[in-house]
């Protein structure tokens, strides 16, 4: 005969099993996206919590990889803003009149079109999602027309 094994953890285990309990209770029953779990992580202010957290959405991140095969850049795009302020720290010009913009959070575009314009170092601009995977960047003020840039770091 097959001898069962279930057996209860004794109470002086259940310390270990309720955090561990209330972490997977936690989550919504419908799917949500990995940085939404993440960011539901930081929230547990108990270490043991929080941990378990953690440790659960990486048991399940080959699931997650699995469930977004072939639609990376669809999902990339949904989570993304569509647009960002930032301010232009270099503007150089560069080879047929064309700039390449160095901003304070670090990225750098370059200009596409060959729209005129003058762009100083200092400036606040807005870069905005466009048609197609376009990217167009305006000074945020006074407007004016915008440039198609595409972002090169």
């Amino acid at each position: 005969m097959c001898k069962s094994n279930n057996t209860l953890p004794s109470p002086s285990k259940l310390w270990l099993v309720s955090p561990l309990l209330a972490v997977l209770l936690s989550f919504p029953a419908g799917a949500t996206t990995l940085p939404e779990e993440l960011k539901r992580c930081t929230e547990f202010s108990d270490d043991t919590k929080r941990l378990a957290c953690y440790d659960k959405l990486a048991n399940n991140l080959q699931t997650h990889v699995e469930q977004i095969f072939g639609q990376e850049e669809k999902r990339a795009i949904q989570e993304a803003p569509e647009s960002i302020t930032a301010t232009i720290e270099i503007a150089k010009k560069g080879a047929y009149g064309k700039f390449t913009f160095t901003l304070d959070n670090g990225q750098v575009w370059r200009q596409t079109d060959s729209g005129r314009a003058i762009w100083r170092g200092g400036e606040q601009v807005t870069l905005e999602r466009g048609a197609l995977g376009s990217f167009f960047m305006r000074k945020t003020e006074g407007g004016g027309r915008g440039l198609r840039v595409k972002r090169v770091k």
